[in-house]
């Protein structure tokens, strides 16, 4: 079983079993039970404890959150998230250690680019890299839990949060379609920023996309419909916010984003703090 980074990037023969038992075992060398990891993760000991005899591959933020709170480094929890990532890529047939299937599958698999493993995979590094810096990186619940940990415990600390992008736009009565622009960070909490100079180059973003966001502030109220689109207001998946998340990308860079372009579930202020310094937009 793996016990040191260099061991965990997937091997050609890797699959879940392996994955889940090199988990476990990384729990036992360090002496950690259940009940501490769940403690110190802010998981549940059931959502931990299955892990030994799971038979899907775990989340990702539950492996970063347990294996950062028992003391892996932010280098060994990357590999850790590299060997996720390439797991997650593979057919489930393959995963599992079975023959992989030439005859494609009648049922069309999902829709999961390159791009969102490898955004996924930078995010949970960065959070490592967050944790180390004195914060506690969690995924969130639902909104409306300020405070509730993904275990479903309470905690007065402030946590960083990673936020999935929601590049899409209703229209009509009920569609809900990706926007053809795409989502990118801004300087300031205002709308049309390529046009105003605030536009942070090179951070342009698709749904499905995962950022890690620090702190929430005020601004221009931005909507996710066509003001003059009969019907789309009324759409049930049209929002309308002022409401923005400063989030942080793995290189360093920093920027905002408004909470209409993140997933419905990760809207509402998540709990975090209000950033500090910054100056909200004039309504």
């Amino acid at each position: 079983m793996a016990s040191g980074a260099e061991d965990n990037v997937r091997r050609p023969d890797d699959t879940l079993a392996e994955f889940c038992a090199d988990f476990v075992a990384q729990l036992k060398s360090r002496g950690v039970s259940l009940r501490q990891a769940a403690e110190r993760s802010g998981w549940s000991k059931t959502s931990i404890g299955n892990i030994a005899k799971s038979e899907n591959l775990p989340k990702l933020d539950l492996v970063v959150d347990v294996l950062t709170s028992i003391g892996l480094s932010a280098n060994e929890v990357e590999e850790w998230a590299k060997r996720h990532a390439l797991l997650a890529a593979l057919p489930s047939a393959a995963r599992s250690g079975g023959p992989v299937s030439e005859t494609p599958s009648t049922t069309p698999a999902p829709k999961r680019s390159a791009v969102l493993i490898a955004t996924a995979l930078l995010a949970a590094v960065l959070a490592s890299a967050i944790t180390a810096a004195g914060f506690t990186y969690l995924r969130p619940v639902a909104s409306g839990n300020s405070g509730q940990t993904a275990g479903g415990s309470t905690t007065g600390e402030t946590r960083p949060v990673a936020i999935e992008i929601y590049n899409k736009v209703a229209l009509g009565s009920n569609d809900l379609r990706e926007d053809t622009t795409r989502v990118y960070l801004s300087s300031r909490t205002v709308g049309s920023c390529s046009r105003k100079a605030c536009k942070i180059e090179n951070t342009e973003m698709n749904s499905g996309v995962l950022v890690v966001a620090t702190c929430r502030t005020l601004g221009d109220e931005l909507v996710n419909f066509n003001l003059d689109a009969p019907g789309s207001a009324s759409n049930p998946h049209s929002a309308r916010s002022a409401l923005w998340y400063r989030v942080v990308l793995p290189d360093g860079r920093s920027g905002f984003v408004s909470e209409v372009y993140v997933a419905p579930r990760d809207r509402g202020g998540l709990g975090l703090p209000d950033c500090p310094g910054v100056i909200a937009a004039s309504p």
